[in-house]
């Protein structure tokens, strides 16, 4: 089977419509998601309906949890609370309510996604690190996850005996009896100095990665978010994969 997984589209619709193009032209069998679905982007709506009516199983990120979480206050970045703040207000309450029922954690065909690391306390850490790296592999029972959080593909792996390793995720076929957290990178808002949009394939008969990147309207993503009368740091960005 090959599984597409695609994360952190925080609201950027031309992003989202190149990368699920560009998974379908390689055939993909199920596509699932990382969670993310909205915050910095300026159509949250219009990418909650695609996910939806494709039926990908979706992770809940942070920014869907915070965005569910109407008169809260979040130790976040003045932009991130902004567009959060915007999401509650021009998102029906069917959509905030789908949101907040989205899963921690989804199980699919041997594999598992979530968000960000399998700790849950304290919430939303970032895997970049030896010491996120030993937590997250003291709870994460399967062989194989994915997740997202840090918008940089990463390939993070514990064998029996040994710390951690973490590197930048290549094409590459899985090393055998090791458990794997893999960082599928963002949809909407790399930041690794590639500002197309990311995603990876997984083969479970090759047991083997693929990243995909793909080249998308950057530009008329940018536009979104002036008219809509966000940060324009939010817009600069995409430019730039950071």
């Amino acid at each position: 089977m090959k599984i597409g997984i695609i994360g952190d589209i925080h609201g950027n619709l031309d992003a989202l419509l190149a990368v699920l193009e560009a998974l379908d032209s390689v055939s993909v069998d199920a596509i699932l998601c990382t969670g993310d679905i909205v915050g910095y982007g300026a159509c949250p709506r219009e990418c909650i309906d695609i996910i939806r009516e494709l039926e990908i199983p979706c992770a809940q990120g942070n920014h869907d949890e915070y965005t569910s979480q109407i008169g809260q206050d979040w130790l976040i970045q003045p932009d991130a609370r902004t567009v959060i703040q915007w999401n509650q207000e021009v998102l029906p309450d069917t959509y905030i309510e789908w949101l907040a029922a989205l899963p921690r954690v989804v199980e699919f065909e041997g594999v598992e996604i979530l968000h960000s690391s399998h700790v849950w306390w304290p919430e939303w850490p970032y895997v970049i690190n030896d010491r996120t790296a030993v937590e997250n592999f003291l709870f994460q029972e399967s062989r194989l996850s994915f997740n997202g959080h840090s918008h940089v593909p990463l390939c993070v792996s514990h064998q029996p005996g040994k710390r951690p390793q973490l590197e930048l995720l290549r094409n590459m076929f899985l090393p055998r009896k090791q458990r794997l957290l893999i960082g599928v990178g963002s949809v909407g808002q790399p930041r690794d100095g590639d500002p197309r949009t990311t995603c990876v394939v997984y083969d479970s008969h090759e047991d083997a990665i693929r990243i995909l990147r793909v080249a998308y309207d950057i530009p008329a993503a940018q536009q979104r978010i002036r008219q809509a009368g966000l940060p324009e740091e939010l817009a600069n960005r995409l430019a730039v994969g950071r």
